[in-house]
């Protein structure tokens, strides 16, 4: 209604909801409130209970504050729509048709007034209400009805206009209409018969060929009496034929519903009715393209041409073009005689052939994008489908999608369909552990869900212990005529330049989860220009994969094939040799980040050795090691793993004392666990008590900054026990023993045990000072200040900061003075000063941007304490979000602190003060 008075509100659900107010689009608020707008909506101007709202939001499992929660979105409401707009009645809610202006009623009313005065005007004014499915498609009875009014009162206008002469507009209006709604065959029938009084014969006749299609595929039907006579008044000469060349589909195909709707959206969208899926061998491209092309079908009416190219098939040529050509112009109706022997001529013969048509073209197995440029249709409206190893960029008419293994759930799903979930929930590990060795490929699945079904007697733990053994899970993943490695090979052999064959073969060597293009060049031996270029060869082959910019991984199946080629094909000394240049260029690279971060750390590095076998990546800045930390972090410590297990296990070590404080300066304290481990077990085999001493002490921060200060104060005693039997050697050790007692008083705060920690603290601190050690007995000052807040001691733990911070800063200690300054402010605040506390920790938050640690825990700790010092929430929410960036804090825990008015220091943070 165009004379609404001012203030009445439009809420619009023909469509999405959308809700105006004066003229201009108002937010109902968050998703409740719009459900509680929604069910009052299509409650056709009936009232709408309480019970009834709160089932429509929570189903069988709502809250005990559920009623109270109803209350607070209708008050919400009302805010927005004004307090007319929903009137309390008995028992629950509803909307003032006074106050509020539905489209859906304005529709009822334009369609009862069309009917009465058979008038063509009302019904179009009215279908132009809707905006698209009504509230997007929701599942509801009253959406349902309105839905169904919709197109009786579409069908009712098109038989007025018909008698009037409207068509175009009836052709305009009804085709919309008819693809959202395909196998509604009274629209189908209307709109095909004005095409028909239009002289557009052959495109009435592809719309009632469509439709038997479809009802045929969806339900088996023929159709309806309507649709029938529609075909009988057209009729028409007769039909060219209409191949259907797909493969049966498969039966067991599971999961990849999102790569099906996806491809299947861009099938059936004009104008680029064209895809193409790349993948690895064995991860599923064809049955994919199967159960996508039998999805689709319908929409090609006009015929479904598929093949084989046989590009990736071993002992096999690729399909040549004028072959194939051949086949699909004789599915197309052209005598063999016709048929033009040329590739060219037969080409353009199937060019105009399918021109107009929609024609589906399933191009299988594709050698390369030479290959399929000859087999494409000369129209937009036919759809393409290819599926090849490789991504086919240079087909600027398809869309590539890259296709990977299964994720976990629907990997696990594919091989209990075919071997049966009694017998997968039989054996749970060992089945999870089939799935997880086979790589979650679909080929390798299939093959061992194969040999499971014929051995039903056999346990399924049986098959997990084959696989297990590396030496040969690639020959027990072999049935009959399918086995993943030939299908690998097919794709090696096609590399043809060695240097990218020797490449892949190195990479299979190196025990990590993806690398970098230096990684690479550092294996290989080859300038980091020359590794780029091989690891494109290998993407494009599909025998790595390219998950971001400059990194790339192999798939773990594809791994072993290449370690297995490695050691058929490269000598002992040239495999040893790569994997030392690789472990060799992380330690240097983590040496190079120890330094960025902390000059003084050298001490910690000089047993280090100088003389590595690749020079690494230089790193300059902190924000530079924080971006290869993000980026290496579990490759390196993959590659200490490694290191650990072979020939050279003092790497493992190495890496580890050089990315201590890295992965302190972000909080990443359970890498830092990780590695500790990893050193102590170098240590144990190498029998390095200098090396103990540092795992143990290293190990012992990591446990307390995670609050296990219980398994902390272990891990420092073993430290002091370490240095000691250091110092027996006849080796100094007063280094190690003052770091190990230092860390032994942190512990000993954090479990309660205040005078020991000083004991432990204060004999640290006079070894520093004996030792000359300016910047780590100022760490010492700052710790004993911590424990002498910890007792109330205000006064003197300012004092113990005070000293901290002028000795950390006449030895360029960077992170002890920014850790000085912000537990002075903290003191300060303890002590009642909060505005002295605020100037420190605003000092702090200055010094940190200026060290490069934004965004590290330093920052968070000193946010907090200045939003507790002013009673500013900004910089509380601040340190939340950081603390959560981090993984310090779960998204739960980070909305409990936003939503809570005076919340709790979160115990990362507790821990350490």
């Amino acid at each position: 209604m165009d004379d609404l008075m001012a203030g009445v509100v439009r809420c619009s659900i023909l469509g999405p909801l959308q809700v105006e107010a004066e003229g201009r689009p108002v937010d109902p608020g968050p998703v409740r409130a719009r459900a509680v707008l929604v069910a009052l909506s299509l409650a056709d101007g009936h009232g709408v209970t309480a019970d009834r709202l709160i089932a429509e939001l929570w189903g069988d499992a709502p809250p005990p504050s559920a009623r109270g929660q109803i209350q607070v979105l209708v008050s919400q409401l009302r805010k927005v729509l004004g307090n007319a707009a929903i009137e309390t009645v008995a028992g629950g809610y509803r909307l003032d048709p006074r106050a509020v202006h539905l489209d859906a009623d304005e529709a009822e009313r334009l369609i009862a007034q069309g009917r009465q005065g058979h008038e063509s005007a009302p019904y179009r004014r009215a279908l132009a209400l809707w905006r698209g499915p009504v509230l997007d498609g929701l599942d509801h009875p009253q959406a349902h009805r309105l839905e169904e009014l919709r197109l009786t009162a579409a069908e009712e206008w098109a038989e007025l206009e018909r008698d009037r002469g409207g068509l175009e507009q009836v052709v305009a209006v009804l085709t919309p209409m008819l693809a959202a709604q395909p196998h509604h065959e009274r629209l189908r029938a209307r709109l095909a018969t004005a095409l028909d009084r239009l002289g557009r014969r052959a495109e009435a006749l592809r719309l009632l060929r469509e439709g038997r299609a479809l009802l045929d595929d969806l339900f088996g039907l023929e159709p309806g009496a309507e649709l029938r006579q529609a075909e009988r008044r057209i009729g028409g000469e007769a039909s060219p034929p209409v191949p259907a060349q797909l493969p049966q589909a498969i039966a067991t195909f599971t999961g990849r519903q999102a790569e099906v709707e996806r491809l299947a959206g861009l099938l059936a969208a004009a104008p680029r009715r064209s895809a193409a899926v790349f993948g690895p061998a064995g991860v599923g491209k064809s049955a994919l393209a199967i159960q996508v092309a039998h999805r689709v079908a319908r929409h090609f009416p006009d015929g479904q041409l598929y093949v084989n190219l046989r590009g990736a098939t071993p002992h096999a040529e690729p399909a040549p073009a004028v072959q194939v050509l051949g086949r699909f112009l004789r599915a197309l109706g052209v005598p063999a005689s016709e048929i033009p022997q040329e590739v060219d001529e037969a080409t353009a013969a199937f060019r105009s052939l399918t021109r107009g048509r929609r024609v589906l073209v399933v191009l299988d197995n594709a050698a390369d994008a030479a290959q399929v440029r000859a087999l494409l249709p000369g129209s937009a409206s036919c759809g393409v489908l290819v599926t090849s190893r490789r991504r086919l960029g240079s087909l600027d008419t398809a869309s590539n999608r890259a296709l990977a293994a299964l994720p976990q759930d629907e990997a696990y799903a594919l091989v209990a369909r075919l071997v049966g979930d009694d017998r997968m929930a039989r054996e749970p590990e060992p089945a999870a552990d089939v799935v997880r060795l086979c790589g979650r490929l679909p080929l390798a699945l299939a093959i061992v869900a194969a040999r499971l079904s014929t051995r039903p007697d056999r346990p399924i733990r049986f098959m997990a212990e084959r696989l297990a053994v590396e030496q040969r899970r690639l020959t027990e993943l072999s049935v009959d005529d399918q086995a993943v490695r030939a299908s690998f090979m097919v794709s090696y052999q096609d590399l043809g330049e060695p240097a990218a064959a020797r490449l892949f073969r190195l990479l299979g060597l190196l025990d990590v989860p993806d690398v970098s293009v230096p990684v690479a060049a550092a294996l290989a031996g080859l300038p980091e220009a020359r590794a780029a270029t091989l690891l494109d060869q290998l993407a494009d082959n599909q025998l790595a994969e390219c998950p971001a910019p400059g990194r790339f991984r192999v798939h773990d199946l594809l791994r072993l094939f290449a370690r297995e080629l490695a050691e058929s094909e490269d000598g002992e000394r040239d495999r040893a040799a790569a994997v030392r240049r690789a472990l060799h260029h992380y330690l240097a690279t983590a040496r190079h980040a120890a330094m960025a971060v902390e000059p003084l750390l050298a001490w910690r590095l000089d047993f280090v050795p100088d003389d590595l076998a690749y020079p690494g990546t230089p790193l300059r800045s902190p924000a530079a090691v924080q971006s290869w930390l993000d980026a290496e972090i579990e490759n390196v410590i993959a590659a200490a793993r490694q290191a650990l297990e072979g020939d050279d296990p003092a790497i493992a070590a190495y890496l580890a004392a050089c990315l201590n404080t890295p992965l302190e300066y972000r909080a990443r304290w359970r890498e830092h666990l990780t590695l500790g481990h990893l050193m102590l077990r170098a240590a144990d085999r190498i029998g390095d008590a200098r090396m103990a001493g540092i795992g143990h002490n290293d190990l012992g921060w990591a446990l307390h900054a995670l609050g296990r200060a219980t398994d902390a104060l272990g891990s420092f005693d073993r430290a002091l026990a370490a240095w000691e039997r250091f110092a027996s050697a006849g080796s100094g050790a007063e280094t190690g023993l003052a770091l190990a007692l230092n860390g032994r008083g942190a512990a000993l705060r954090s479990l309660g045990r205040h005078e020991e920690s000083l004991l432990a603290l204060e004999a640290a601190r006079m070894l520093w000072q004996r030792l000359g050690h300016a910047r780590h007995e100022a760490a010492c000052l700052t710790g004993i200040g911590l424990t002498l807040q910890r007792l109330g001691r205000h006064g003197p733990a300012i004092v113990a900061h005070e000293k901290a911070m002028v000795l950390a800063g006449e030895s360029d200690a960077k992170v002890t003075e920014v850790m000085a300054l912000g537990n002075l402010g903290e003191a300060h605040r303890l002590a009642g000063q909060a505005e002295e506390a605020a100037v420190r920790f605003r000092e702090a938050l200055e010094l940190d941007l200026r060290r490069g640690l934004e965004g590290t825990y330093w920052e968070a700790e000193h946010s907090w304490g200045l939003g507790l010092a002013t009673g500013d929430r900004t910089h509380l929410n601040r340190a939340a979000a950081v603390l959560h960036d981090l993984g310090l804090l779960t998204y739960e825990e980070l909305r409990a602190i936003e939503r809570d008015e005076h919340p709790a220091t979160p115990d990362v943070i507790a821990q350490q003060l």
